[in-house]
């Protein structure tokens, strides 16, 4: 019996820790719209503990129970388990059905920020993940905006996310960008070189007007895929370079 007990546990670790990993953009990206009574995530973690609980009373009381007793606790492992798996896979079939994008994308942006002259860069990924950003929304240190999974809503892509996801920042007048130095602050009006600068933000060469609500284009491969420019500089904008590579 206690071979049964450890072999339950190890299989219901082994679900809760990749069950995790594939909602784990649920609990960083604050964006992502929550429809249901508890998120994936959750649900996994009150399985998990419930089923820990229970297993625990198994494994010390298991001398002391009789036969019917034995039967309905491991018969509430197996409900236990279920009742998580098919939640999962119901709030995934549904998230699909009614996600903006009626079920996961996989689109692409190349990307360039510049500040006073300098080109900066994200931070280094840290572990395994390879990621800056969240799963949903992300970069691996290539200059390309990676969205992978499904988009509730539309602006869950926006350039605004993006920099939220990887915590920084991007309004019209405002760019954050956090690095391994440090955040960078700049705002239209500090200096830089000298001189006032200004933040402009190139979608495929144009000025866009409102760089944090646009969304990037639906495309896997670049091009047809946006290839994105922040810059702030001192200079106007019709002296900037604004493609890149």
């Amino acid at each position: 019996m206690k071979k049964r007990v450890s072999i339950f546990i190890l299989i219901f670790i082994l679900f809760a820790v990749s069950a995790s990993y594939a909602h784990e953009e649920e609990q960083d990206f604050e964006l992502n719209h929550q429809p249901y009574p508890v998120t994936p995530l959750q649900a996994v973690g009150y399985g998990s503990l419930a089923f820990t609980l229970l297993a625990l009373v198994i494994f010390f009381f298991r001398s002391s129970m009789n036969e019917t007793a034995k039967k309905l606790s491991y018969s509430l492992l197996v409900i236990i388990i279920s009742a998580v798996t098919i939640y999962l896979a119901a709030t995934t079939i549904s998230a699909n059905i009614n996600s903006a994008t009626k079920g996961p994308v996989h689109w692409h942006a190349d990307y360039e920020i510049w500040a006073c002259g300098k080109k900066i860069s994200l931070p280094e990924p840290k572990g395994i993940s390879n990621k800056q950003g969240t799963n949903l929304f992300h970069s691996h240190n290539d200059n390309r905006i990676h969205v992978e999974g499904v988009l509730m809503q539309q602006n869950q892509a926006s350039l605004g996310a993006f920099f939220q996801a990887t915590g920084g920042y991007l309004s019209g007048d405002e760019i954050k960008i956090p690095t391994d130095e440090g955040l960078i602050a700049k705002h239209n009006g500090d200096f830089c070189n000298s001189q006032p600068g200004r933040l402009y933000v190139f979608v495929n060469g144009n000025l866009a007007s409102d760089p944090a609500n646009y969304v990037i284009a639906p495309f896997e491969k670049v091009p047809p895929g946006d290839q994105i420019k922040f810059i702030f500089t001192e200079k106007p904008a019709e002296s900037i370079n604004s493609s890149i590579g």
